[in-house]
């Protein structure tokens, strides 16, 4: 039998995360001809989201970032990515933040001409 601290803790929001979204990892190696090959490894998580509040609209706003969506996952399933995949959409992750019920909060926007 296993213990987890997470419930233990509770969850006084009554987070569900009931959403699905994919954490993407990118690598780059060197070929022969030593140019580099960018590969993607995909990872599915459970995901909830949450909206952006006013003040982190206009914080991240001054530093250059166009934030659309906040998503709060399991803190053990992210490991410092900075792309996700939500609804058919790419995104790139600006700013996370650990919190200490045991979620993540992944801060994202849609950068224009960015495939990676």
């Amino acid at each position: 039998m296993t213990f987890s601290y997470k419930a233990s803790i509770g969850n006084p929001q009554n987070i569900s995360l009931d959403d699905v979204a994919y954490l993407i990892s990118i690598t780059t190696t060197k070929d022969d001809l030593n140019q580099a090959i960018k590969s993607e490894k995909q990872a599915m998580i459970f995901c909830s989201r949450l909206s952006i509040t006013r003040a982190e609209f206009s914080t991240a706003g001054q530093l250059g970032h166009k934030p659309v969506m906040m998503l709060v996952c399991d803190s053990d399933s992210y490991n410092d990515e900075q792309h996700l995949e939500y609804n058919n959409k790419r995104f790139s992750i600006y700013k996370t933040f650990r919190r200490i019920d045991g979620f993540t909060e992944l801060y994202c926007e849609v950068k224009s001409g960015d495939n990676t």
